[in-house]
């Protein structure tokens, strides 16, 4: 049918215009699940040959898509498994709506109305636009959360989520009843090294320790900067004794590391002050902190390039 722009059309008319040649898909099943009627965007839209349609079925529909690999994305292993699915969800409720992608990335968005009669009317509408604007929204929230607790120069996690992991691990500990240290290390006359070299050289050595921290550290430790050439280890579920293990092997394998990319004959250290809390003794993160800057103030003045644990009585 085609309407004339010479005169009024029937509102009858105007529905099967729009049903016909909508951009939206539309099929209708009678009770049997047989299809007795689809539109043009319907076919269109799945990739299907009209005259190869006459007396189908939902099934023939499904193992079309199935065996072609055409129309909708199927994850499914088998097509008996593909069908038992698609029977288990069909006509569930007197309407339902629901997303699929398509094998080209097309996404759909398809409503499902079953009618008292036991007719089935499926509506198609295309969502890609809608889909590709979700993910990238997703994709810039996420880059916006990376920034705001990442450490721009090191890549590290930054002093405000670091804290942030901090307190959320001291909870954990206080839960579950473990052990937790907590180390705050910091790079020894860094001030020297930008003054002798420049800070584009000390933006380099705070960007190699970052890198040398991350590699060395055991897959459970968080570290961050806390800013300047301050950085904090998080010691989940271990004892002192093993972290302070863990930062001398750090302090032996920087001693070793030739670090001539940064500048002739350059070598730096750093110390380093570790305080723990037992399961039965939990404490804030302010005083935690505390202690550890106390020990990391304590391995200062003793000479640097080592590491110290706080002790009640130093």
């Amino acid at each position: 049918m085609t309407l004339s722009s010479s005169r009024p059309a029937s509102l009858q008319e105007v529905m099967e215009h729009h049903i016909q040649f909508t951009e939206n898909g539309i099929a209708i099943f009678d009770p049997d699940d047989f299809f007795i009627f689809h539109n043009r965007a319907f076919v269109n839209i799945f990739g299907l040959d009209p005259a190869a349609m006459a007396g189908w079925g939902l099934d023939d529909w499904l193992t079309w898509m199935y065996v072609h690999r055409g129309g909708v994305n199927i994850e499914w292993d088998s097509l008996e498994a593909w069908l038992g699915y698609v029977h288990g969800v069909s006509r569930s409720k007197p309407f339902r709506r629901f997303e699929t992608d398509l094998i080209d990335g097309r996404w759909l968005l398809v409503s499902e109305q079953s009618y008292p009669s036991g007719h089935l009317v499926l509506h198609c509408a295309d969502i890609t636009l809608q889909k590709k604007t979700e993910k990238d929204l997703k994709e810039a929230i996420a880059k916006i959360e990376h920034i705001a607790q990442t450490d721009e120069l090191t890549n590290l996690p930054n002093r405000r989520h670091i804290l942030g992991r901090f307190h959320e691990e001291l909870l954990r500990a206080a839960r579950y009843k473990h052990d937790f240290c907590f180390g705050i290390l910091d790079i020894d006359h860094f001030k020297r090294v930008n003054d002798t070299y420049g800070h584009p050289v000390g933006d380099q050595v705070l960007r190699h320790f970052s890198a040398f921290l991350r590699d060395r550290l055991r897959s459970q430790d968080i570290v961050g900067r806390l800013g300047g050439e301050e950085f904090a280890v998080l010691f989940p579920e271990t004892k002192v004794d093993d972290a302070m293990l863990v930062l001398s092997r750090i302090n032996e394998a920087l001693h070793q590391e030739c670090l001539a990319q940064i500048a002739p004959d350059f070598s730096y250290s750093f110390s380093a002050g570790v305080v723990s809390t037992q399961a039965d003794l939990m404490q804030d993160c302010t005083l935690l902190m505390a202690k550890a800057d106390k020990a990391l103030y304590q391995a200062k003045n003793g000479g640097r390039n080592q590491v110290l644990r706080y002790r009640d009585d130093a």
